[in-house]
């Protein structure tokens, strides 16, 4: 009954800050997400790339870009 009630709670949580996020940048939401999902991908990169080096993988070609 305590784990439903916290998962219930968490659950409206999320839900209203949700919808706090999408009355706050309008139409321009899915923009702010799509940018924050770029960013992220390009520093997971940068950490899966740097752990490759450590672990003694050597890259093919040269980068050319960050």
């Amino acid at each position: 009954m305590k784990d439903n009630l916290a998962l219930l709670i968490t659950g409206l949580l999320c839900a209203g800050g949700a919808a706090l996020f999408f009355r706050f940048f309008g139409s321009d939401a899915l923009n702010i997400i799509v940018l924050l999902t770029f960013i992220g991908t390009l520093f997971d990169n940068a950490r899966l790339r740097r752990r490759l080096r450590e672990m003694g993988a050597k890259p093919e070609e040269k980068r050319t870009w960050l």
